[in-house]
């Protein structure tokens, strides 16, 4: 809320309050309901109501300084003391006065008691829940205007013994009925004047009331002809408002549920306060015992109808509460509470600064998961999403991926400066630094329907995919059609469905490409096989399937650790079926996903199989992506320290893409650097990439590391790499992958022949 009237009140502000709220009590003590009340031959003139005493009752309620009611009853008990000065000529004896003070004061703790014993005043946020109903019905309108009542016949016997009786009686209805119209209505009034008002047409907000007022009116006349046939007296009687008290109910009960809390409770006010100002000519004849009773029962319909509609427009406001609550969930991720893909549809029916959207890719997030849980996976992207708050607008879609909207006044370079400050960052997760190496793709869209926006969702997800299986750490733009959208989105989603199958079925095809010594300190061992292990999969018909086709769906599922535990299975198949090739392999390299180095049951089923290897471990060589193993250091450090213990060789395969090489590498057990085929295809042209495979080369040194450079497709490039120092070679110049069976039959003929010569 603007401001907090459960609280102390201080500063110019506050005070000016306090003298507002004090001249409203002074102000309302003047207003009367004018009644001549005759009790047992008592006459006297008196009031219906004291509405002075209901905004007293509201202040203790909503203001926790004590000072300020304080006040308000101090200059309620002057304007009392000018009322007794001007109607008793010549003022009343000092001692009366005193008496009224003392009265005044026993007031003012009542109120502050009963206030508190309701449970008022509340600290914020302070607001009254239908539970408070019931004591405010059995304290605020029965106890409180009793106990005010009879401190008020102390006055009334010191002045006039006589009317005491009288004084009692007219003094509790006034007080009650003071307090009905103003006293909850006013607390929920000021609480809730911030509250908007439930949504609605602007033509349909006010067909009921015209149409109430309508039906009203017609009632009227109707009855006004009934009794003007029946009597034959052309007067026309007036109309008795509580003969219309249903359609009244009608009227307030639209008014609680469709106008804003202030005019809703003035509303009310008024009402109860017409119904009191209607009935006091009935009041007049209390003194006979059916005219109390009757008093006394319109008091009573009077209280049903104050707690019925406040009881209506309570529930109201809690149930659109709770229908706010539910709609703001559905906007938000459950895990990381981030704003999510419907979030983001009700945003695009907003103006935009740009119809550009951007999906971002944070790769590895997986590893998260597998090896933290959803907790630490919940911080990182949020730590992520606050590092981007200030370009751009993100809404979570899954594990490692936003849909992002540009903010308003951004450079036409926006999505380079995304890129730029996800790249650069190490997001704090539990006291590690993790890094996530992000992908992105853009995607213009037009319109703000959902089909056109979930396009340009998936356009760009497309691309940021794209960009992480070609390596690109760049921004991809796209304006791709729907018909291409949806022809590309069928393509992948068999390719998904394929490579699921594949891998339950284990339909795994190994490769094999040779890796060869270059380095003159290195030569190479006859018919010795050292190379690297590719896997294929297999589809339905026995088709060739492409890593490129498969990768990202089994990623994506999170099966990386399944994949790779099928590769291992099926080379050492392969592997016992050749027994003649066993001592030819000198060195077999196996591609490991990052999905499997945050895997704990991946370790335990990978350690199970290497027990029955056919292999000397310091035969197998397990590569990790530079990528998956510095986005998770501290997971990857302990798998690969484990198989490094065993007599395994540990790759960092296509070094120097993460830009965060150098820095990072001291922290893994490294046997083996490979150098990615992006350096090294242009090596041979000694410009930056030549500078680059320099410097891998210097760090492996300082590392004790071998490298192997990859991609190598020509001689001139053998030979600048020759010269920088690199270890072995790989690459299509040396051999295309071929399948790993037909190379260990091969070896394994020609070591048969062999002994044939020999013997």
């Amino acid at each position: 809320m603007a401001d907090h009237p459960a609280q102390p009140v201080r500063g110019l502000g506050g005070s000016t309050r306090v003298l507002l709220l004090a001249g409203a009590c002074l102000l309302l003590q003047q207003v009367s309901i004018g009644y001549r009340i005759d009790f047992f031959g008592d006459i006297a003139q008196a009031s219906l109501i004291h509405l002075h005493i209901g905004l007293l009752l509201a202040i203790a309620m909503l203001f926790r300084d004590g000072r300020v009611l304080a006040v308000c009853f101090a200059v309620t008990f002057a304007g009392w003391v000018l009322r007794q000065m001007y109607l008793f000529d010549g003022g009343r004896p000092t001692w009366t006065l005193a008496w009224g003070a003392g009265s005044y004061l026993l007031q003012y703790l009542l109120t502050v008691l009963c206030a508190r014993w309701m449970g008022w005043p509340r600290r914020q946020p302070a607001r009254v829940q239908r539970g408070d109903l019931v004591r405010f019905a059995a304290i605020g309108l029965l106890l409180y205007p009793l106990l005010m009542a009879l401190t008020g016949i102390g006055n009334v016997l010191v002045s006039s013994p006589a009317h005491a009786f009288s004084a009692a009686f007219q003094m509790f209805f006034a007080k009650q009925f003071g307090v009905a119209v103003l006293t909850l209505p006013l607390v929920i009034g000021w609480q809730e004047r911030t509250r908007p008002v439930p949504p609605t047409g602007a033509g349909r907000r006010w067909v009921w009331p015209v149409a109430l007022a309508v039906g009203l009116g017609v009632s009227l006349w109707a009855t006004v002809q009934v009794r003007q046939a029946f009597t034959g007296d052309p007067v026309t009687p007036a109309p008795v408002l509580m003969d219309y008290r249903f359609a009244l109910l009608v009227v307030l009960a639209w008014c609680m549920l469709r106008l804003r809390p202030r005019w809703a409770m003035l509303a009310l006010s008024l009402t109860l306060l017409l119904l009191v100002g209607m009935v006091a000519g009935t009041a007049e004849y209390a003194n006979t015992a059916v005219g109390f009773v009757n008093l006394l029962h319109i008091a009573v319909e009077m209280n049903i109808l104050l707690l019925a509609m406040l009881y209506l427009w309570l529930t109201s406001r809690d149930r659109s509460e709770l229908a706010e609550q539910l709609s703001g969930e559905t906007l938000r991720d459950q895990v990381t509470g981030l704003p999510n893909l419907k979030a983001l549809r009700e945003r695009v029916e907003r103006p935009l600064p740009r119809r550009e959207l951007g999906y971002l890719l944070l790769d590895q997030t997986d590893t998260l998961v597998a090896g933290f849980g959803l907790d630490t996976q919940a911080q990182a992207m949020n730590a992520a999403a606050r590092r981007l708050d200030d370009l751009v607008e993100t809404y979570y879609v899954g594990t490692g991926q936003f849909a992002l909207l540009a903010r308003p006044g951004r450079d036409a370079d926006l999505w380079e400066r995304v890129m730029a400050r996800v790249e650069h960052a190490e997001i704090d997760v539990d006291g590690e630094s993790i890094r996530l190496l992000p992908y992105l793709g853009v995607a213009a869209f037009k319109g703000a329907q959902a089909s056109v926006i979930d396009g340009a969702v998936l356009a760009a997800s497309h691309l940021a995919f794209e960009a992480r299986q070609h390596g690109e750490l760049r921004p991809r733009y796209s304006d791709i059609g729907d018909t291409q959208l949806r022809r590309t989105h069928r393509r992948q989603l068999h390719d998904a469905t394929e490579a699921l199958a594949s891998l339950r079925n284990e339909r795994v095809a190994l490769y094999f490409q040779p890796i060869r010594e270059l380095t003159p300190d290195m030569q190479a061992v006859p018919r010795a096989i050292t190379g690297e292990v590719l896997c294929r999969l297999l589809d339905e018909k026995g088709e060739i399937m492409s890593p490129a086709r498969f990768m990202a769906p089994l990623e994506a599922a999170g099966r990386g650790a399944e994949l790779d535990l099928a590769v291992v299975r099926a080379l050492f198949r392969l592997l016992r079926k050749s027994p003649g090739a066993l001592p030819h392999c000198r060195e077999i390299a196996i591609n490991l996903t990052g999905q499997s180095l945050a895997s704990m049951s991946f370790q335990v089923e990978l350690r199970t199989l290497l027990a029955g290897s056919p292999l000397p471990m310091s035969a197998l060589c397990f590569e990790v992506t530079e990528t998956a193993a510095i986005s998770n250091t501290a997971a990857a450090s302990h798998l690969l320290a484990d198989l490094q213990a065993l007599g395994c060789q540990i790759a960092i395969d296509d070094f120097g893409t993460g830009m965060q090489s150098f820095a990072r590498l001291r922290e893994l057990p490294v046997d083996v650097i490979k150098i990615d085929g992006s350096f090294v295809r242009n090596v041979a042209q000694l410009g930056k990439d030549y500078a680059v495979v320099q410097a891998s080369v210097a760090v492996a040194k300082a590392f004790g590391a071998i490298t192997v450079a990859e991609f190598v497709e020509d001689e001139d490039t053998e030979y600048c790499l020759r010269r920088l120092g690199v270890h072995r070679v790989q690459g299509y110049l040396y051999g295309a992958p071929r399948p790993l069976a037909e190379v260990l039959a091969e070896t394994a003929a020609a070591e048969a022949a062999a002994t044939r010569d020999i013997t």
